[in-house]
C-alpha cells in the first residue's frame, strides 16, 4: 500500500511554499507575524510593470498546494488573488493601489463572507453629496492577519450597479464578533451602520466592477479546488501511513482487506478530483467561456469526494480521528470547510440547474450564512 503523489502544480513556487509549510506545520496562528507578505506572495499576480512578479494563477495555485498539503492555514486566496484582481477593476485603481501592495506598504483584506459567492454582495451603498454611506452586514469574513486597507463590494442604492470600495483600516468598523472557523481560521463579522466614506473610496462601478468580481470569483473557486485536491492527497497519504503503522490482533491495519478497499476508494476519488482541477486550469489558461460552468460542476463533485474521504479517514483513524493534534483530522476539517467556501455545492448546483451560465446574472442570496 505505497502510493506516490506527483505535485498538481510543480515548480519553484510550490517548493518554496512546501518548505515554509514544513517549518510551520501544526502552527495554529501567526500572531504578530505576516508570513504572506514576508514571503512576497501578494506580488504573484501583480504585473512586472508595477513591481510585481508577473506570475499566473497557476503560480499562486502552487503556493496554495504547498500550504494545504501540510495543513497550514493562511488567507493566501483572499490576500494574493481576490484583492489584487479586484484592485485591477479600473486603470486608476490599478496604478494607485498595486504599487503600494508590491512595496508592502499596503496590506489588503477582502471584506466578503467566506461562505458566499463574491457576487452575492452583502453591502448597500447610498450616494451622498460628499461621498457614500455603506450599510449592511458581512458575516464570516477572514480575519487572520492585520491589514492597512480593505476592499469590498456594495450594491449601489437605486440601481443594479455594483461598486468596489477601498477603505483605510481606521474607517472599517471594529468586528461585531470574532471566532474560529471549522478549519481553524480566525473569522469575524463586520456590521456597517450607515458608515460614511469619501467619494474616492469607490474605485470602480458598473460593468468594470462586475467583471472584476466575476474574475475574482472564478479565481477563488479554482484556488479553493486546488486546496481541496491538495488536502485530499495529503489525507490519503496520512491514512495509508496510519494503517501501516497501527496494529490490531498483532497485525498491521493495512493487512485488512476491507480497509484496503476503503483506501482504494479514496485514491480513486482523489484522482478524479485531480483531473477536474487540471481540466479547469486548462480552461482558465485558454480563457474559455465554459470556465464558470466547469468550476461550478467541479465544486459539486469535489464536495462529494471531499466529504466521503474525510469521513472515511476519520473512521479509519479510530479514536485518533477526533484529535485535532492529528494531521488527518485537520485535513478532514479543512475538506469539510472547503465545501462552504465561496458558495456551497447546493448553491452552485441550484445555479447550474437554473440554466445560468454567467454568475453575474445572479441576485444576492437573502440567506446569510456564517463561516
Amino acid at each position: 500500500m505505497t502510493l506516490s503523489f506527483p505535485p498538481l502544480l510543480p515548480g519553484m513556487p510550490l517548493d518554496a511554499a512546501e518548505r515554509f509549510a514544513e517549518d510551520n506545520a501544526g502552527k495554529g496562528e501567526f500572531e504578530g507575524q505576516d508570513p504572506i507578505h514576508e514571503m512576497g506572495w501578494p506580488l504573484t499576480l501583480i504585473p512586472e510593470a508595477l513591481d510585481g512578479a508577473g506570475g499566473t494563477l497557476a503560480d499562486l495555485g502552487a503556493i496554495v498546494e504547498g500550504l494545504a498539503s501540510h495543513g497550514v492555514q493562511l488567507p493566501v486566496i483572499e490576500s494574493c488573488a481576490i484583492a489584487p484582481l479586484l484592485l485591477q477593476a479600473s486603470a486608476e485603481s490599478t496604478s494607485t493601489w498595486l504599487p503600494p501592495v508590491a512595496e508592502g506598504t499596503a496590506k489588503f483584506a477582502v471584506l466578503a463572507p467566506l461562505s458566499r459567492s463574491l457576487q452575492d454582495v452583502a453591502l448597500e451603498a447610498r450616494q451622498l453629496d460628499i461621498g457614500w454611506e455603506l450599510t449592511g452586514a458581512i458575516r464570516g469574513t477572514d480575519d487572520s492577519l492585520a491589514f492597512t486597507h480593505a476592499v469590498m463590494a456594495a450594491r449601489l442604492q437605486g440601481s443594479d450597479e455594483i461598486g468596489l470600495f477601498v477603505l483605510a483600516a481606521d474607517r472599517v468598523p471594529q468586528p461585531a464578533a470574532s471566532y474560529r472557523t471549522m478549519e481553524g481560521r480566525l473569522g469575524a463579522d463586520y456590521l456597517f451602520d450607515a458608515v460614511s466614506v469619501p467619494a474616492g473610496a469607490c474605485v470602480a462601478r458598473g460593468a468594470a466592477a462586475r467583471s472584476a468580481l466575476a474574475r475574482a470569483d472564478d479565481s477563488a473557486l479554482l484556488l479553493t479546488a486546488v486546496d481541496t485536491v491538495s488536502s485530499l492527497g495529503a489525507l490519503v497519504q496520512a491514512t495509508i501511513a496510519h494503517l501501516k503503522e497501527r496494529k490490531q490482533f498483532g497485525v498491521a491495519l493495512a493487512s485488512f482487506q476491507v480497509l484496503r478497499h476503503r483506501v482504494a476508494d479514496m485514491f480513486v476519488r482523489y484522482l478524479a478530483a485531480r483531473g477536474l482541477v487540471l481540466h479547469a486550469f486548462q480552461l482558465h489558461e485558454a480563457n474559455s467561456p465554459e470556465l464558470p460552468r466547469t468550476l461550478r460542476l467541479a465544486k459539486v463533485a469535489l464536495a462529494e469526494h471531499a466529504r466521503f474521504c474525510a469521513e472515511a479517514a476519520i473512521q479509519m483513524h479510530g479514536g485518533m480521528g477526533v484529535s485535532e493534534e492529528v494531521l488527518a483530522t485537520c485535513l478532514a476539517q479543512r475538506l469539510l470547510a472547503s465545501d462552504f467556501r465561496y458558495g456551497d455545492r447546493l448553491t452552485h448546483a441550484s445555479r447550474l440547474l437554473g440554466g445560468h451560465r454567467d454568475a453575474s446574472a445572479f441576485k444576492p442570496n437573502p440567506i446569510t450564512r456564517s463561516a
